[in-house]
C-alpha cells in the first residue's frame, strides 16, 4: 500500500476511535475478531460504542463526541477519495468547537450562569440510564433565533455527518 494524504486521515480516524471506544484497532472484546472500524461501523456509530467510563460525562460532551466519532467514520470511508482533507477534519473539529461555545453563550442569557458550572439535572442519568433533560433544546431554539442561517459557503460538521449522502460515503451496512 502506498502512503498517502488519505492514509493518514484513515489513521487519525482509527486513532480517534480508539480514543472514543477505549479499544485498540484489533481488540479481543470486540466480537467476531472485527476492526474496531468494522465494529463501529456494524453498530452504526451509536453511543453504545462510546467507552462506558465517557457515558458519566455530560450531554454536550457526549454529542460532541458522538460528532468527533462521526468524523472519524469519515475519515476511515473504504474509499479513500471519499475521505475528507486534514484540513476539512480540521475545520469540522473546530466547528464542534464553535458550536459549544455559541451554545454557551447561548446558556449564560437563558439562565444568569456560565454553561461550563455543574447543573445537577444535566449530568444526572434516570435510573433507566437514560440522560436527562436539560436546557438543551431551549438553547437550539434561542441559537436559532439569535444565530439565523447564514448564506455563507461554510459547512456545518453535524449537517455534513448527519446527511443521507455521508452515511451513504462511510459505508454503513
Amino acid at each position: 500500500m502506498k502512503i498517502t494524504e488519505k492514509s493518514d486521515v484513515y489513521s487519525y480516524g482509527v486513532v480517534v476511535l480508539e480514543v472514543l471506544t477505549g479499544k485498540q484497532p484489533i481488540d479481543p472484546t470486540i466480537p467476531d475478531g472485527l476492526h474496531v472500524v468494522d465494529w463501529v461501523r456494524q453498530k452504526r456509530g451509536g453511543i453504545e460504542v462510546l467507552d462506558p467510563s465517557l457515558l458519566s460525562r455530560s450531554e454536550s460532551e457526549i454529542e460532541e463526541m458522538m460528532q468527533a466519532l462521526g468524523i472519524a467514520l469519515l475519515c476511515v470511508n473504504s474509499s479513500p477519495d471519499e475521505r475528507p482533507t486534514m484540513k476539512d477534519v480540521s475545520a469540522m473539529l473546530k466547528e464542534i468547537k464553535h458550536e459549544r461555545e455559541e451554545y454557551a453563550k447561548v446558556d449564560v442569557l437563558l439562565k444568569g450562569s456560565p454553561a461550563n458550572n455543574d447543573h445537577s439535572q444535566e449530568n444526572k442519568k434516570s435510573s433507566n440510564g437514560v440522560l436527562g433533560t436539560s436546557s438543551s433544546a431551549a438553547a437550539a431554539m434561542a441559537m436559532q433565533n439569535l444565530y439565523p442561517k447564514s448564506n455563507n459557503t461554510s459547512f456545518s460538521a453535524s449537517s455534513l455527518l448527519y446527511s443521507s449522502s455521508s452515511n451513504a460515503k462511510m459505508g454503513f451496512k
